[in-house]
């Protein structure tokens, strides 16, 4: 069972402090995914010729790769400390434990929506997302 339940409120209120964190972490992410693109192509030229103004790329890419993977870290990291659950970076998805009935819950978000609108079941995923209703009032 999560260590916080959020109100439907709560979570509501917590989600311009989240966006600008998520989308950050959305960049980084596309960032990192074109370095690794680049980085394969200098690893194959580097094969074939063994030049080192390639190598020396290659390395500097490798250490701008871990700075932003940490950078990543932490802005995971500063999601959770709120209570959070990032569940998807690709597509911006955070979900908010709750309870609806007794039942621990999770409320569904996802960057681009206006506020919290559905929920689903800890096993469900985002693919089980309901519309919310009168309880969670």
């Amino acid at each position: 069972m999560a260590e916080k339940h959020f109100t439907l409120d709560e979570a509501n209120r917590l989600l311009p402090s989240l966006q600008p964190i998520l989308e950050q972490l959305i960049a980084i992410r596309r960032e990192m995914a074109a370095k690794r693109r680049q980085m394969e192509g200098l690893r194959a030229h580097v094969r074939g010729n063994g030049a080192t103004a390639e190598g020396r790329a290659l390395a500097k890419l490798k250490e701008e790769l871990e700075s932003m993977a940490q950078r990543l870290r932490e802005g995971i990291g500063q999601i959770h400390g709120f209570g959070c659950l990032v569940k998807d970076l690709d597509t911006g998805l955070i979900d908010f434990p709750a309870l609806r009935q007794g039942q621990e819950v999770l409320l569904c978000w996802k960057l681009g929506e206006k506020t919290i609108g559905f929920w689903h079941s800890t096993e469900e995923g985002f693919s089980g997302r309901k519309p919310l209703g009168g309880e969670f009032d």
